[in-house]
């Protein structure tokens, strides 16, 4: 019965490590995205439409981070830890992204720059 729940939660980890892997493959396609924004010419000089593509390119980065800081913690023994920090890492910069939007439509009229 001991190997059992052990399983279960390998079973748990290895599941949560290919939705992982998943949301950077779909986050991915914010690349093009954000290069598009980077290169367009309205963006020249505005330090809140470059940083905006930066963090929305980021998003394989945060998956990468979280399936690796859970393995780390699954190495050191703590199952249940590393299936947090693999969920965690993504679902924070996913909030920060859908955040930055939130905040840009209701402050800004959605421009990246509310001088304009």
């Amino acid at each position: 019965m001991g190997e059992r729940p052990a399983r279960l939660s390998l079973i748990w980890l290895i599941a949560t490590t290919l939705v992982v892997i998943a949301f950077g493959v779909v986050t991915a396609g914010l690349w093009y995205a954000g290069l598009v924004l980077m290169a367009s010419p309205g963006t020249q000089g505005v330090l809140p439409a470059r940083a905006f593509a930066v963090y929305s390119m980021a998003g394989p980065v945060a998956a990468a981070l979280g399936v690796l800081a859970g393995w780390v913690r699954v190495l050191m023994g703590r199952r249940a830890s590393g299936l947090k920090w693999m969920i965690v890492i993504p679902i924070v910069w996913l909030i920060g992204l859908l955040g930055w939007l939130a905040v840009v439509n209701a402050l800004c009229g959605g421009q990246f720059d509310c001088r304009v």
